[in-house]
């Protein structure tokens, strides 16, 4: 067998110096990320821009319930407190709710909780509303998501429990 025989490249120079960054452009890059690893650093420890947790504020609404799976598909939604049903949403409908379920409930199974617990849905006087699930401490900020979802929430927030007990 020959050996491999490899050709320079058309248009290379055998006799051109090597390529070198110069020093003034490696200390300027260094300095930089220097800096930005010092400022989300400092952000994270003195707790200011993105990482600024808002204080909490007062509660203006809160309710305990419950979710429970229909036999037909839809969600029925049980108020904790009162065993009572809040709201009984049919299937195919509430996709958001769902969704924010399945986040919150994942968090349950992967911690080993039941079901039985219930969740807490809260409007804060500065206007946020949050779903969270105290077992877990995990939460969903509604209010981020926009008026529809908001919407959606808040009539489980303010419905009246139903009559009949569950």
């Amino acid at each position: 067998m020959s050996p491999i025989h490899f050709e320079p490249e058309p248009g290379a120079r055998t006799d051109a110096p090597p390529l070198q960054v110069p020093k003034p452009a490696l200390v300027m890059a260094a300095a930089l990320i220097v800096v930005v690893i010092t400022l989300a650093l400092s952000a994270r420890v003195f707790g200011f821009g993105a990482f600024a947790e808002q204080p909490p504020s007062a509660v203006i609404a809160a309710r305990q319930l419950t979710f429970t799976d229909a036999s037909d598909g839809g969600i029925l939604v049980v108020d904790a407190t009162t065993k009572a049903v809040a709201a009984s949403l049919p299937p195919g409908t509430n996709g958001f709710l769902r969704g924010a379920l399945r986040a919150l409930t994942r968090g349950r199974s992967m911690a080993g909780i039941g079901r039985e617990a219930p969740f807490q849905l809260v409007r804060y006087a500065d206007g946020r509303l949050v779903l969270s699930d105290p077992m877990t401490k995990r939460s969903v900020t509604i209010t981020s998501f926009g008026a529809t979802q908001v919407e959606a929430f808040d009539r489980l927030l303010v419905l009246p429990p139903a009559a009949a007990p569950r």
